[in-house]
C-alpha cells in the first residue's frame, strides 16, 4: 500500500530537530571523530569528540540509549550535532533543584545578564540574581564581566510551576563573612603574631587583611623612624608579619604593630651601655620626681630625685636645671622597657656626716 504524503508529520519532524531540543539517542557506531547515533527518522546524530564530551561518553558503547541535546541541526556530513554532556548537565541540574529549598547554598555559572541582574541555569530552571543581590561591595554597571564565572549563592525563592529560581550572591557573602569573623575572633589575642596582606592606605596608617578581617596598623606602629609612614614601608597586596597589640571585641577592632617585630635601634644602643659607666648629659626636662637627661647618641635616662644628692632634696630643680650639663653614673639598665637610671650622688664623695648617719642606722 502506498504511503500517503503527511505534511503534519514533516512539520513535527522539523520541530523535533530544533537546536536545544532533547532527544532519545541510540549508539549506532563509534567513529574516529565521534559517536554516531540514531535519533529517529532518517537523520543521523553525531556527538563530536571534545574534552567535555569524552568525559560524558567514557563508558558508552554500541547499542546504548541515552538523552542528548541538539546543538546544531546540520554539519558538513549532514548529520545533526548532539551533546550528551549538556543533557547530563541538565538532568543533574533538575536533580539538584528537586533537592533545593529556600536558604540552601548552590553553585551557579552565569550564562547571561540583563539590566536588572544576572542569569544562570540549573537543569531546566532559570536562576535570576537581582542587581541588588549581586554583592555587598560596589557592583560595576558592566555585568558582562560575570558571564561564564562560577559563583556561590543562596536560594531566595523557588517557583516550580514557572521553572524559575531567585538567588542571592550577596547573602552567601554575608554568611561567609560571619563565618570568617567568628573564626577570627575565636583565634585572635594580644601579642599573637599574625600574617596579613596590606589592602589599603590611609593618612593615619594602613588596613591589613588578617584571615578575612581588616585590622589597623597605625603609622606610629610602622617604624621606629618617626618620619616614616605606612606607605613608606609597605607595598599594597603584599603580606607581612605583625604583632597584635590590641583586641577590642566589643568594637570589633584590632590594632597591629609592625615595628614590634623589628629590632629597636634604641635597644641596641642601650644594650651597649654598662652599669657603673659614667656619662655626660644635659638636663632636658624637669619632672616632679626627677629629671630626664639626654646623653650619648640620642639616649635618655632618668635622674630620680633620690639619686640627686646624698642629702634630702625636696625639689629636683634645687640641683638640676633645664640645659644644665652633668656627669652621671649609670646605676640600672632595663632593656625590656628601654630605660636607663642615672645617679648624680654616685659621682660625689659621701660626706662624713652622711657616713656617720648610715653607720648609726646600721647598728
Amino acid at each position: 500500500m502506498e504511503e500517503k504524503f503527511n505534511l503534519d508529520s514533516i512539520d513535527k519532524t522539523f520541530t523535533r530537530f530544533k537546536v536545544g531540543t532533547k532527544v532519545n539517542a541510540t549508539v549506532v557506531s563509534m567513529l574516529k571523530n565521534g559517536v554516531l547515533l540514531n535519533i529517529g527518522g532518517k537523520k543521523d546524530g553525531l556527538i563530536p569528540f571534545s574534552e567535555e564530551e569524552l568525559e560524558a561518553l567514557k563508558d558508552v558503547k554500541v547499542g546504548d540509549e541515552f538523552e542528548a541535546i541538539i546543538t546544531k541541526t546540520k554539519d558538513e556530513s549532514e548529520a545533526i550535532i548532539l551533546s550528551k554532556a549538556k543533557a547530563d548537565y541538565i538532568r543533574w541540574g533538575n536533580e539538584v533543584v528537586n533537592g533545593l529549598k529556600v536558604g540552601d547554598e548552590t553553585d551557579l555559572i552565569i550564562t547571561s545578564t540583563s539590566k536588572s541582574g544576572l542569569i544562570s541555569n540549573i537543569g531546566n530552571f532559570e536562576v535570576f540574581v537581582p542587581y541588588s543581590q549581586i554583592s555587598n561591595r560596589k557592583v560595576d554597571n558592566n555585568l558582562s564581566n560575570y558571564i561564564n564565572k562560577q559563583v556561590k549563592a543562596i536560594v531566595l525563592e523557588i517557583d516550580l510551576s514557572k521553572g524559575k529560581i531567585v538567588a542571592s550572591i550577596k547573602a552567601y557573602e554575608e554568611n561567609e563573612r560571619h563565618t570568617v569573623e567568628t573564626a577570627f575572633w575565636e583565634a585572635i589575642f594580644e601579642n599573637k603574631i599574625v600574617s596579613g596582606k596590606v589592602v589599603r592606605f590611609t593618612d593615619f596608617g594602613a588596613f591589613v587583611n588578617v584571615n578575612g578581617v581588616d585590622c589597623l596598623v597605625h603609622n606610629s606602629e610602622v617604624s621606629y623612624d618617626k618620619n616614616k609612614k605606612a606607605n613608606d614601608v609597605f607595598n599594597l597586596d603584599t603580606e607581612y608579619e605583625f604583632k597584635v597589640i590590641k583586641c577590642d571585641r566589643e568594637e570589633k577592632k584590632v590594632s597591629l604593630s609592625y615595628k614590634a617585630l623589628q629590632e629597636n635601634p634604641l635597644t641596641k644602643k642601650i644594650s651597649a651601655l654598662k652599669i657603673g659607666e659614667v656619662v655626660s648629659g644635659e638636663v632636658k626636662k624637669i619632672l616632679s620626681f626627677g629629671a630626664i637627661i639626654k646623653f650619648g647618641d640620642d639616649l635618655e635616662g632618668l635622674l630620680h630625685i633620690k639619686e640627686a644628692s646624698h642629702f634630702f632634696v625636696k625639689n629636683i630643680y634645687e640641683v638640676a636645671k633645664v640645659g644644665q650639663k652633668l656627669d652621671l653614673k649609670i646605676i640600672d639598665i632595663d632593656l625590656e622597657n628601654n630605660k636607663v637610671s642615672l645617679s648624680l650622688k654616685a659621682m660625689q664623695e659621701e660626706p662624713e656626716i652622711v657616713k656617720l648617719a648610715n653607720e648609726v642606722k646600721g647598728e
